[in-house]
């Protein structure tokens, strides 16, 4: 008979005693739940971006090897040959989103009304490709054109179609650290806000261009309400992102890009132009509007040494049974031994009625 054993078990309570004390003067350890988008999520966005290019534009028309092509004359009379034109213009691209996102990413409850949220990542088109079209708002001197015959009269903007195409990449991923508030407005539910600064990606096509204007970074400022209910969790958030795209440094020169321009009058015709001229810096603007509901599951807490969802005299159980030994679960910092420390976390981390 082991006649010590009750100063052994005054020296464990002591030791318990002790360790709650160092625990409870610490922050509760973090909930955390892993979330993922559900499909009633949706995301609307639509990009617009301005390039200049100023130039001249003639007719394809080469004595020798396209005798037939379209000439281009200045004014309403005279002139012959083939002759240049001025004209001015802004290059348009409008990109447009219609989809429901898939994604992922990490939310922890830090106590004292903040949270973070890590690792989000979503696929923004999640199959549903977005459009891209292209077009050229034209200003030009009156001028005219032989084969077709037709005249082109100086009456401000006119839109050239210039073509479309599609997106078929489209991605925000987290780029850093997205600390914000976690109200609790009744028992289990937050109040949610938290600025999460993504890089967006996206990639298509139009005319036969590839698309691709390279990481583009910005800002989720996620709102709504988190509901918590045991180790699971859902969250309705929404953001609104309202961004200025460049500037962007110019393009290479444009020399003889072929160019169909719709007759004007007489309506019908195609006169068939090469175009050459400078651009100048593109800018634009994006505006996206993202709706996301997302259910989510508990992170087991290391302190839930038995893994049923709370920490209570069960998990404290366990790690007294295993007293100096390097049990795994019981071993609650990962520090090769069961002792106080683990017996701290376990009490600091005590919730059972969660």
């Amino acid at each position: 008979m082991d006649f010590n054993l009750p100063n052994r078990l005054l020296c464990l309570a002591s030791t318990v005693a002790t360790t709650f004390a160092v625990a409870s003067s610490h922050t509760v350890f973090a909930q955390t739940f892993d979330f993922t988008a559900l499909p009633s999520s949706t995301v609307q966005q639509n990009l617009t971006v301005n390039t200049p290019l100023a130039g001249t534009l003639i007719g394809n028309y080469d004595a020798t090897t396209n005798p037939t092509g379209t000439r281009t004359l200045p004014g309403l009379f005279g002139g012959s040959g083939n002759q240049p034109i001025p004209y001015t213009s802004t290059v348009r691209t409008t990109q447009s989103i219609s989809s429901h996102p898939a994604g992922t990413f990490s939310l922890s409850l830090l106590g004292g009304g903040a949270c973070t949220i890590s690792g989000l990542t979503s696929d923004l088109l999640n199959g549903t490709p977005g459009t891209i079209d292209l077009e050229q708002v034209l200003t030009y001197s009156t001028f005219r054109t032989v084969n077709p015959n037709s005249l082109f009269p100086s009456v401000g903007q006119i839109t050239i179609p210039l073509g479309s195409g599609s997106l078929t990449t489209a991605t925000a991923v987290q780029s850093g650290p997205a600390v914000g508030t976690a109200q609790e407005t009744s028992p289990g539910t937050f109040s949610i806000n938290v600025p999460v600064p993504v890089v967006f990606t996206m990639v298509g096509s139009v005319a036969g261009q590839a698309i691709d204007p390279g990481p583009l970074p910005s800002v989720f400022a996620l709102f709504g309400t988190l509901t918590v209910s045991g180790s699971n969790a859902s969250l309705t958030v929404s953001a609104s992102e309202n961004s200025v795209v460049g500037p962007v440094p110019p393009l290479p020169p444009l020399e003889n890009q072929p160019v169909a321009l719709p007759t004007v009058i007489p309506t019908g015709g195609t006169a068939n132009l090469l175009f050459s001229g400078t651009f100048g810096e593109t800018t634009g603007t994006s505006l996206l509007t993202l709706s996301l509901a997302a259910s989510g599951a508990g992170q087991t807490d290391p302190a839930d040494t038995n893994g049923d969802g709370v920490v209570d005299g069960a998990d404290l159980t366990i790690v007294l049974s295993a007293w100096g030994s390097d049990l795994l679960a019981a071993d609650v910092n990962h520090d090769g031994i069961v002792n106080g420390a683990d017996i701290a976390i376990v009490l600091g981390a005590w919730c059972p009625k969660c």
